[in-house]
């Protein structure tokens, strides 16, 4: 590899806990770079992310604040994709004249937009993407890498790709930044769908949607754009104007009437049929490919199965972390037992409140701020019918307390659902970090 940052001071703005920030300290070291580290978070809430790190000593760092000084040491700075726009430290950076950069702005220096299968969308991107991956897998023999917000850092595969490789992405709103500022974008682009999102961090859902626009807007016409035939955002005359690329779009509908998917869900239908339509893209044949796509089992915490005890099913969904994921889920497992709440990312919960009225049969509350809108919309809607058909208990702070009080009350053949529909900043490091400690919980109490 060209060693082109040997010697140059890199800061690493913002560590984090979804690989990203590894990632990046681990490929600039490798490179033969100076590495700091500055994050708001401390030592311990970052330990999982500085274990993976312990053999560099080299590395210095900065815990619980970030200061002007490592910004004015550093040639280059790596910021966290979610950093919010308007951060003091970074408009020091921009009035220094200091390269900023996401790790995806790295990896677009050395990967050509022409290898990119890009995958975006407020929800499935990440089993879209696990799918495209399977099916691309079995024809191409440059070989297929899968990467990106997925949970595994873009810079640890530059030593894998070739220039025969492809890479498939799942690329955030936040990461498609990167793709602007170097003004490309993947030959194969998708948009699972676009739904009301990170309205805490995008000032209106106008902002939002033309942050994922970004995934076709530097496409030629001989790039390929999919998009979800029934979704009212991307099909509208606003959304597909200026967009070069050859529009493919797709549906459940193109599946074969016999088909039948390991998976659940008929949200997972328009995934499957998204990666459906890329193999044939590239030509491969639909019987062949239709093959992983049936067998396909899912992506770890999203709508998963984790356990069944004494018939009852236990499904972890930690990855729904908005009214729209959440009600997906409640219509994949009705007359549920829902464990749900969390914190609100400035999104509405009207109809999230219908849907678990509708589907739900119990309701168990983490606390936070959504989980107070949620309850403020439920107990209306309950008293107008009868006051008593949807039993709520919490909020609760503490997990195994909440499972001790599930484990009380279910029946065979119930189905415990914890699909939150809100984030987890309040009691959790992330939503992964929260799937995992409700894994563990589930170990400990339903035994």
């Amino acid at each position: 590899m060209n060693r082109r940052f040997k010697g140059k001071k890199v800061l690493i703005f913002g560590l984090g806990l979804n690989q990203g920030g590894v990632g990046s300290a681990k490929f600039f070291v490798s490179q033969g770079a100076k590495v700091k580290v500055t994050d708001l978070k401390s030592k311990a809430l970052l330990k999982p992310s500085l274990n993976q790190l312990k053999e560099f000593s080299e590395i210095e760092y900065t815990f619980g604040e970030h200061k002007n000084e490592d910004i004015d040491w550093a040639d280059l700075i790596i910021k966290n994709p979610a950093v919010k726009p308007g951060n003091k430290y970074l408009e020091y950076a921009y009035k220094r004249g200091k390269r900023i950069e996401q790790d995806m702005g790295i990896f677009l220096d050395f990967v050509k937009p022409s290898q990119i299968i890009g995958i975006t969308g407020t929800k499935g991107k990440s089993t879209t993407a696990s799918l495209i991956y399977e099916v691309l897998k079995i024809s191409h023999l440059g070989g297929v890498i899968l990467a990106g917000n997925i949970g595994k850092s873009v810079l640890d595969i530059i030593p894998e790709v070739t220039s025969d490789t492809l890479v498939v992405l799942e690329i955030s709103s936040f990461q498609l930044e990167a793709f602007d500022t170097h003004q490309v974008s993947p030959k194969y682009a998708v948009i699972t769908n676009i739904y009301p999102d990170h309205l805490d961090y995008y000032q209106n859902m106008e902002e939002y949607i033309n942050a994922k626009k970004i995934i076709g807007k530097y496409q030629t016409k001989a790039d390929y754009l999919l998009l979800r035939k029934k979704d009212p955002v991307t099909n509208s005359p606003e959304f597909l104007k200026d967009l070069p690329g050859k529009i493919i779009y797709f549906s459940k509908e193109d599946l074969p009437k016999n088909f039948k998917p390991y998976l659940i869900g008929e949200h997972n239908l328009e995934n499957i049929s998204a990666a459906f339509q890329v193999g044939k893209s590239f030509n491969i044949n639909p019987e062949l490919l239709l093959k992983p796509l049936t067998s396909f089992k899912g992506v770890p915490f999203r709508m998963e199965l984790i356990k069944e005890w004494n018939g009852v099913k236990i499904i972890n969904d930690t990855t729904a972390t908005d009214p729209d994921a959440g009600i997906k889920a409640l219509q994949s497992f009705p007359n549920c037992i829902l464990i749900c709440g969390g914190m609100n990312k400035n999104m509405p919960y009207d109809e999230y409140a219908k849907a678990v009225n509708k589907y739900a049969k119990k309701v168990f509350f983490l606390e936070g701020n959504s989980t107070d809108t949620i309850i403020l919309s439920l107990r209306p809607r309950t008293r107008r019918c009868g006051g008593s058909n949807l039993p709520i208990k919490g909020p609760y702070n503490n997990l195994e307390k909440l499972l001790i009080d599930v484990k009380s009350e279910v029946k065979p053949g119930d189905v415990i659902l914890f699909s939150p529909a809100a984030t987890s900043f309040n009691l959790f490091q992330n939503e992964f970090d929260r799937g995992r400690k409700f894994n563990e919980a589930i170990k400990r109490v339903f035994v």
